[in-house]
């Protein structure tokens, strides 16, 4: 008879530990994971498409990245919408731009920044904060996915600090919906797929800006190195 009582309590606990975790769970645990994340690697493609004020155009920038948190440290690589090639090394409060193949030149880290800022850890998890009331949590076999679809201001203020989107004849509160899908691991909790889209509609036209990010390699990025400087 104990036997048959430790199993049905045994079973009741093992069920209860599989309860799916509650969305506010979710993001409580992808805040404690961030404290964890030393370095990682990062590919973002930043493109807009217009189709409006009688312009129809697309452009894409591309930026592949290895981040060292622990060390202040960016390695950042960048084909931008005219596909001329940068690259940029951040560390030690120095900041080095490819001139050319195999020669280096000090830049200011202040522009170098504005790429660095665009591919920190922090960046999802503080959009995901701005509207976590108004969070959908869609789960897989593997991920679980932090949904939002709407306009919130201090939202696009954040996307519009960190990604320099504009939209030129538009009504920002009017005319513009936030699409964002933020993936994170259901093992780790890591930050793996960012993926938002702006998308600016009336009269005159149609503009779509589109942020898609892939996360990986964490903890497994070695140690950034200054280049020699010519």
């Amino acid at each position: 008879m104990k036997k048959i009582v430790l199993v049905v309590a045994l079973l009741f606990v093992l069920s209860g530990c599989n309860k799916p975790l509650t969305k506010e769970n979710v993001l409580k645990r992808m805040d404690t994971q961030e404290a964890k994340v030393d370095s990682y690697s990062l590919e973002m493609d930043l493109s807009v498409k217009i189709n409006a004020l009688g312009q129809k155009n697309s452009s894409t920038v591309e930026m592949s990245s290895e981040v060292d948190r622990k060390n202040d440290s960016f390695q950042i690589d960048v084909l931008n919408a005219d596909e001329e090639e940068l690259e940029i090394i951040i560390k030690d409060g120095k900041a080095y731009l490819e001139d050319r193949p195999g020669v280096w030149k000090k830049t200011a880290k202040v522009d170098a920044k504005e790429f660095s800022k665009q591919i920190d850890y922090s960046v999802p998890l503080e959009l995901l904060s701005l509207v976590s009331d108004s969070l959908d949590l869609e789960t897989t076999d593997e991920d679980y996915h932090l949904v939002y679809e709407g306009y919130d201001k201090k939202l696009f203020k954040t996307l519009k600090k960190y990604y320099n989107v504009s939209f030129t004849g538009f009504d920002i509160d009017e005319d513009l919906t936030i699409e964002m899908d933020i993936r994170a691991d259901k093992k780790t909790f890591n930050v793996q797929e960012i993926n938002i889209k702006i998308v600016g509609e009336n009269k005159k036209g149609r503009v779509v800006i589109s942020i898609d990010s892939e996360l990986d390699d964490f903890n497994k990025i070695e140690k950034i190195e200054l280049p020699e400087e010519d």
